[in-house]
């Protein structure tokens, strides 16, 4: 899909509905109010990627924000119609036309139409993603504590990055190049032990990291954050050691340890793409949407979670590690403007002699 390709095409249809000479195409009827009823659970799944439990939730999550659109020769596109259709272009690979055609709404009406819902959901960022009570905090440290099969305590959270390629901006497109030779987006994202993300942040690779220089204010001094060889270490964001060759075992067994914490965003990056395909290679010329529109798929992965089933997460995520390759930004140098201590090693010398 490319969002934005038809812009001369949703143009041409809105000075034709000006002018009054437009005719409506002959698009499939009735699909949403007689086809989508008739899926049965599986095929709602693999249409959309989530339960039917789950896209019932995001609609009373999003609707009071979502507004019902007054285009298509005066008739609104409603509440329902709207977010289904964006969800579809989200979940998809199917080309906007034929979303169009699908869901029997214009071109420009479904455009516009992402763009509204894509922005609505950005407006809940605050109220979705966002950091654990202090309560919350001391069970998800049980959790990582209880996959590291160690006594590695006090982990709150797992932060990593990865790319989301797109097509190479037409400006300033020397900024969105990765080292592998693709331009993309890097999503650096935080997720808990149940795949939820806890804070995100999606720009150019290699820019300032947000979430990094955000996440100091909310860690308390016992508890930290596992992260990957690519991030520095600090009080609170704890890599494992770099392996040269000469790793006490101590050393490595802290590695291996900290590695079962780690998989958590691993899984979390790859049921987020299970369930929005579209992250897969995000064909969009707008480049100040694509951030918004990353963030928004992370905020329905998370309105989702509750709701999908765990064999249908699994198969997601099963699904996902095995096409995606390494889509992380293990290569990629970070920059963050947090003073560099020695107390980030004290902290993880002293985690690691704790260990049994």
């Amino acid at each position: 899909i490319n969002i934005d390709s038809s812009d001369d095409e949703i143009d041409y249809e809105f000075i034709k509905r000006l002018r009054g000479t437009r005719v409506k195409p002959n698009r499939m009827q009735d699909f949403t109010t007689q086809r989508i009823p008739s899926f049965t659970h599986r095929q709602f799944q693999q249409h959309f990627r989530l339960s039917p439990t789950s896209l019932e939730r995001c609609f009373v999550v999003c609707a009071p924000l979502v507004k019902k659109t007054c285009i298509e020769g005066g008739k609104g596109t409603d509440k329902r119609l709207q977010l289904l259709s964006v969800i579809w272009l989200l979940s998809t690979p199917d080309s906007f036309r034929s979303v169009s055609d699908r869901f029997d709404v214009g071109k420009s009406t479904l455009h516009d139409n992402f763009v509204h819902v894509v922005t609505m959901l950005n407006k809940l960022s605050p109220t979705v993603i966002n950091w654990p009570t202090v309560e919350k905090m001391n069970q998800i440290q049980i959790n990582f504590g209880k996959m590291s099969k160690t006594n590695l305590n006090n982990i709150i959270g797992v932060i990593d990055g990865s790319y989301i390629p797109i097509p190479a901006p037409k400006k300033s497109a020397n900024s969105y190049p990765t080292r592998k030779c693709f331009h993309a987006i890097t999503l650096q994202a935080v997720c808990d032990d149940k795949l939820r993300i806890i804070d995100a942040f999606a720009d150019y690779p290699g820019s300032d990291n947000g979430v990094l220089n955000q996440c100091f204010r909310y860690v308390p001094g016992q508890y930290f954050i596992a992260a990957d060889k690519m991030y520095p270490i600090l009080e609170w964001c704890i890599p494992p050691f770099i392996d040269r060759d000469v790793l006490s075992d101590q050393e490595k067994f802290f590695n291996v340890s900290l590695s079962r914490a780690r998989q958590t965003i691993e899984r979390c990056f790859a049921l987020l793409k299970g369930h929005f395909r579209r992250l897969k290679y995000l064909d969009m010329k707008k480049i100040e949407l694509i951030p918004q529109t990353i963030i928004a798929c992370c905020i329905l992965h998370y309105i989702c979670l509750k709701f999908d089933d765990n064999q249908w997460m699994n198969n997601l995520i099963s699904e996902q590690q095995l096409n995606l390759g390494d889509d992380s930004t293990t290569d990629q140098l970070l920059t963050c403007h947090i003073e560099i201590t020695q107390s980030g090693c004290l902290k993880r010398d002293q985690i690691m002699v704790s260990l049994i």
